[in-house]
């Protein structure tokens, strides 16, 4: 895995945890990113304020649980044979590994990520669906 992180130049993301590189800037400020999450660095608990398209490249099948903003709660699978989930603009969303060492995925957003559009958990959510919080790094 550290030859992976090495070969493809990421680097740790600070708050939502794994490992990112940003890919390129397209279309109508479009962008893309190389996302790898590991058993000790997962997708933590966040929302953002734009549609985030997951493919799935290589790795251990991952959970990836989506809270809608109505408080309906759906588990996906990425691996092998589930390769792309669209999560939908002011959705929760965390990914974890079920299997393997690591996965690898590519995220597409347009507009690309910008900060100002990540949000945390607030303790309200995490008071409602305590659950969530095995979910957070």
């Amino acid at each position: 895995m550290v030859d992976l992180i090495k070969r493809l130049n990421l680097e740790k993301l600070s708050g939502e945890g794994g490992y990112f590189r940003f890919l390129h800037s397209f279309g109508n400020n479009a962008g893309s990113i190389y996302y790898l999450i590991t058993k000790d660095s997962f997708s933590s608990l966040h929302m953002l304020d734009e549609d985030e398209l997951w493919f799935f490249l290589e790795g251990g099948e991952c959970k990836q649980i989506l809270l809608s903003p109505n408080g309906e709660i759906e588990e996906r699978t990425l691996d092998k044979n589930n390769r792309e989930s669209l999560v939908p603009k002011g959705y929760y969303q965390a990914t974890k590994l079920r299997s393997g060492e690591y996965a690898l995925f590519s995220t597409v957003m347009s507009p690309k990520y910008r900060d100002e559009i990540y949000h945390s958990p607030s303790d309200d959510l995490l008071e409602r669906y305590p659950f969530l919080k095995e979910y957070l790094n």
